[in-house]
């Protein structure tokens, strides 16, 4: 394999000229799979071009039903964090030792070592230029730590070191889909590369985020049909992008493609998101049988951030909630209490939208959004959808009250709201090195698995503990948060390990977080 495939934003016509832009907006998103290699110094201080090296890491894997499995990795470096050296040629480069390990049991299974270089700079004056490295390594079934060591070979900055774990499961017997790559640029190609897929060489788009300044979602999957599965029937592919909080198809984003069967059938495609408003996304794909049962699906999340489009409820607003249990609550500051209730489960749009009106809006305007907001939840019982929830939101008020904020507006609260009850909770209060904290556990959350959030509070007399990290999609994400649990009494030099810190008497936050009890 070629240790090192550096593609420049000249290769494909400038997709990555607003990239700096994305660096800063990538600090405070996460998704499932999406690393940000950042080290704390710039998130305490967000200095952009400041202290130590930023990239930012993601991956999809594929299945190859004549050979292995194989997982793609994409590395997109952001080149005003290197530090550059002149060359013999007049040129100044930078130039990174990149390291990738794949283990299971303890055994490592795949390994590459290389050096990364940037693009030439003619002047330490310019802007240099970001740039992305590509890599497949070939995997077989199962459950694997991926470790990445990134070291700048002109800085003395300790490496940075990030672990996650990958599961691959394709089988010989069902349907299945790849996972999802972003695409930044296509073209169709004829020649071999580490890019090219199925006639097209693919530019990957490795940040989940989308700016006002892209129009265009474009994405490539893979779907393998095995001839076991079926007689041959062609199937139905359902493309659609939906809000993250609701299961709820948008119309304006739904595609839907007869699909014949073969060994790889891959999807290439796009949607045109200039009119989607900003907020948190999925886009899913699902395969479709002749009975309309979904027999696979993939999905992936991502970000949009579109100020100009504004979020319009012209249609709700047309809704009569005269003789509904919206329309039976007559006090304006009872509804307006019971709206802002939802906000912890209610999307970007929608919040935004009821923040904007709770001062102005006259009580039909109130009664009709608030009922809206349970129809979309649950059509044929939206009176009992909020009744559930109002449970809920009492036991959250008696449970995480804190001095300042009822329970529902704490962020204890709004995790239990949003995403219910966690299988574990661990609560740490009586740590000799740190401050109090929990670890909240749960099996499964919204189709994803094993998450974990983790809380602390300076005073427990408060019981406001604030979330410093979880590995949930769309959530706070900080690998570096016992930084913050035991700031009082230490301060570790090297934090580039998320369950790795330094031993303290009595420190069991590794323990607990690897195995919630």
């Amino acid at each position: 394999m070629n240790p090192c495939i550096n593609f420049f934003c000249l290769l494909f016509g400038g997709h990555f000229l607003w990239l700096i832009f994305l660096y800063l907006c990538a600090l405070f998103e996460n998704m499932k799979r999406f690393l940000s290699i950042l080290f704390l110094s710039l998130l305490i201080s967000g200095q952009l071009f400041a202290g130590n090296l930023r990239a930012y890491f993601s991956y999809a894997v594929f299945n190859n039903p004549f050979a292995k499995p194989y997982i793609e990795t994409y590395l997109s470096v952001n080149g005003s964090s290197v530090k550059y050296i002149k060359s013999d040629d007049g040129k100044w480069y930078g130039t990174l030792n990149i390291q990738v390990v794949f283990s299971k049991n303890d055994s490592i299974v795949n390994f590459n070592k290389y050096q990364l270089t940037s693009p030439p700079l003619d002047d330490t004056t310019l802007s240099p230029l970001n740039f992305l490295d590509v890599q497949r390594y070939s995997l077989s079934s199962g459950t694997y730590s991926m470790q990445l060591t990134i070291k700048d070979d002109n800085s003395n900055d300790a490496p940075f070191v990030s672990n996650t774990q990958i599961t691959i499961g394709f089988t010989n017997d069902t349907v299945a889909f790849s996972d999802i790559e972003l695409v930044a640029d296509y073209k169709q190609t004829g020649q071999k590369s580490i890019l090219a897929k199925n006639g097209y060489s693919i530019l990957p788009y490795v940040f989940n985020y989308y700016p006002e300044s892209v129009r265009k979602l474009s994405y490539y999957a893979e779907i393998y049909h095995p001839d076991t599965t079926s007689d041959n029937n062609p199937f139905i592919l359902y493309s659609y992008i939906r809000p993250y909080e609701i299961d709820k198809k948008l119309d304006r984003y739904f595609k839907i493609n007869r699909m014949n069967p073969k060994p790889v059938s891959p999807l290439l495609k796009s949607f045109n998101i200039s009119e989607l408003p900003s907020g948190n996304y999925l886009l899913v794909l699902e395969a479709h049988d002749k009975n309309n049962n979904i027999i696979a699906e993939k999905q992936i999340f991502f970000q949009r951030y579109n100020p100009s489009v504004q979020f319009s409820l012209n249609t709700l607003l047309a809704v009569n909630a005269d003789n509904t249990f919206a329309g039976h609550i007559n006090n304006r500051d009872t509804l307006v209490q019971y709206i802002k209730y939802t906000f912890p489960v209610s999307t970007d749009f929608e919040r935004k939208y009821a923040e904007g009106q709770l001062a102005t809006a006259d009580m039909s305007t109130l009664q009709k959004y608030f009922l809206n907001f349970w129809v979309t939840r649950n059509k044929n019982n939206p009176e009992q959808a909020w009744i559930d929830y109002k449970h809920m939101v009492d036991y959250t008020n008696k449970e995480f009250k804190t001095t300042s904020l009822e329970g529902y507006e704490t962020d204890r609260g709004r995790v239990f709201l949003k995403y219910g009850r966690p299988n574990v909770v661990s609560e740490n209060y009586n740590e000799p090195a740190a401050y109090p904290y929990e670890i909240w556990h749960y099996y499964e959350l919204q189709g994803q698995r094993d998450k974990k959030f983790v809380f602390y509070t300076r005073d427990i007399v408060t019981n406001d503990f604030q979330l410093i990290h979880s590995d949930a999609v769309g959530e706070l994400r900080n690998y570096q948060w016992q930084y913050i649990v035991y700031k009082r009494v230490m301060y570790p030099m090297n934090l580039a390990d998320p369950v790795n810190q330094p031993n303290s008497w009595g420190n069991q936050s590794s323990d607990y977080y690897l195995q919630p009890r």
